[in-house]
């Protein structure tokens, strides 16, 4: 009896010590998507998707960065994306005289590798003068202002349901602030492709719609 009772309690153990195990597993998924999203709802991109320029209807407000008259913002995001989060190992000094087109620079390469690991898209390299920020491209680098590409409030993205269709991974959750957790603006839903990056499991993105509140 004893031996029956002992072997209920090993196998409760067990039991227990596996669903906290894949609780906690989940909640680490969770939080792995939350970053990931967050990295475009920093920069304020938050309704976009990759299609073609020529997919694009007349009502449509999303930003199609598939579209080759988009690339601008896809260069866009890789110079920000490095300013906010690695701008010790990408951003140097201008060298040049005068540096009339900002005391910062970036290389292309940089910048390239920033929209391939989030976006699983190839650029052509060019300077973006049609809109703010502005980046001058030199053939090799780019010249900018760093301050110009930091915002005021900065949201970051909450997963909190995750589902799956036809290898499709949809994420579903909340905006916050920063600085203010409390603060919950905006729900979201986000579509990305598993994908591999240095030799990595990742996400690259396929779309994002943000529902203001």
């Amino acid at each position: 009896m004893k031996r029956k009772f002992l072997i209920g309690i090993i196998i409760l153990i067990l039991m227990f010590s596996f669903t906290a195990s894949g609780a906690e597993k989940k909640s680490d998924e969770l939080k792995r998507m939350g970053i990931f999203i967050s990295n475009f709802t920093e920069q304020g991109l938050y309704n976009f998707d990759l299609k073609k320029e020529d997919e694009r209807e007349d009502d449509d407000e999303m930003l199609h960065l598939g579209a080759t008259s988009n690339m601008s913002e896809l260069i866009r995001f890789g110079i920000a994306h490095n300013v906010i989060n690695n701008p010790k190992s990408t951003i140097r000094k201008c060298t040049r005289r005068n540096c009339e087109y900002g005391s910062s620079t970036m290389t292309g390469k940089s910048v390239a590798e920033a929209v391939r690991k989030y976006f699983d898209l190839s650029i052509r390299n060019q300077s973006v003068l049609d809109d703010s920020p502005e980046a001058f491209y030199d053939g090799e680098s780019y010249h900018f202002e760093p301050n110009q590409w930091k915002r005021e409030t900065v949201y970051y993205a909450e997963v909190q349901e995750v589902s799956q269709r036809r290898g499709i991974i949809i994420m579903t959750g909340e905006l916050y602030n920063l600085h203010d957790k409390s603060e919950r603006p905006a729900t979201f839903i986000a579509e990305a492709k598993p994908y591999k990056w240095n030799k990595k499991d990742t996400w690259a993105i396929l779309s994002l719609m943000v529902d203001w509140r």
